[in-house]
């Protein structure tokens, strides 16, 4: 029986658009066992999902062109965007603009595992307005898409029908997959090229934390045995413009409240140099808010 020469033309297509893609993505080696995907963004610069490569400082890598060893460049957690450079990196065709996804577009995600690329078609479930994520991370749309996850498609390239890298595929909760859009993958790869790093939040507040007794805690309706009290503000510092005093209880920041003094560190580990950042203070007994824009931790 002849074949149906509409299925095989689309077949062909199919099959040529991903072939398009495959020198764009590699796989990402995260220890003996463990590969997640990667996108070779421009140059010799390439992102993955940075939940996965954590605290790593060089890694391999697998291209079209074979392994190749790469440092880590930045890991920004807020966005789960990591950059990463790519020794010996050979040639990449020019990518032209991401368009904006709308509900209902076919896309593909597209990775590779050291044995070669792999490719699972879906659609575009949910297309959103920008949002924030849970590590306070600016994203510039919400992206769900409709395909099954595979974990080794982690950090993995998510295209198009026209064959344009849109974004990036990391997990999301309930087994969902989430797209974290190429407009925010470039902010972040533009930051790394400017800086040759991410610029580390920094506000200048040496901390120290203090143990409540229940008398205390039920004064100040705080649920939690611990609290952070300023032992210390950086001369210049962003804290030491906004006013931040030695003494000072920190009790919530940005409307969430505050344990010990590694809490805030996390908090602060979150946000981007340039923003604001509402510290609840009880200072002298009294509540107060200050606002501190978080700078740029000096280097050494």
């Amino acid at each position: 029986m002849a074949g149906n020469p509409m299925l095989r033309q689309w077949s062909n297509e199919r099959a040529s658009l991903l072939a398009r893609v495959f020198p764009r993505v590699g796989a990402v080696a995260l220890g003996r066992r463990r590969v997640v995907s990667g996108i070779r963004w421009r140059g010799d610069l390439m992102v993955t999902a940075a939940e996965a490569v954590a605290d790593a400082e060089r890694l391999e890598v697998h291209l079209e062109s074979g392994a190749a060893s790469a440092e880590v460049l930045a890991t920004d957690l807020a966005t789960d965007v990591a950059v990463l450079r790519i020794a010996q990196a050979g040639p990449l065709p020019a990518q032209a603009p991401a368009p904006i996804l709308r509900m209902g577009e076919a896309i593909a995600i597209i990775g590779r595992d050291p044995q070669g690329p792999a490719a699972i078609w879906g659609s575009v479930r949910l297309a959103g307005p920008g949002w924030r994520s849970r590590r306070g991370g600016e994203i510039a749309q919400r992206l769900e898409l409709d395909a099954r996850f595979d974990p080794g498609l982690e950090g993995a390239a998510v295209i198009d029908m026209q064959g344009a890298v849109v974004a990036m595929a990391v997990p999301g909760a309930l087994r969902r997959v989430i797209g974290i859009p190429a407009q925010t993958v470039e902010q972040i790869v533009s930051a790394v090229e400017r800086h040759g790093r991410l610029p580390k939040p920094y506000i200048g507040l040496r901390l120290q934390s203090l143990w409540l007794d229940e008398p205390t805690r039920a004064h100040l309706g705080r649920t939690a045995r611990r609290i952070a009290v300023v032992g210390g503000v950086d001369a210049g510092s962003p804290a030491a413009q906004a006013q931040m005093e030695l003494g000072d209880l920190l009790l919530g920041v940005d409307g969430r409240p505050l344990e010990g003094a590694d809490s805030l560190a996390q908090r602060i580990a979150d946000v981007r140099p340039g923003q604001v950042v509402a510290l609840e203070v009880l200072r002298g007994g009294k509540p107060v808010v200050v606002n501190v824009e978080v700078g740029e931790r000096p280097r050494a």
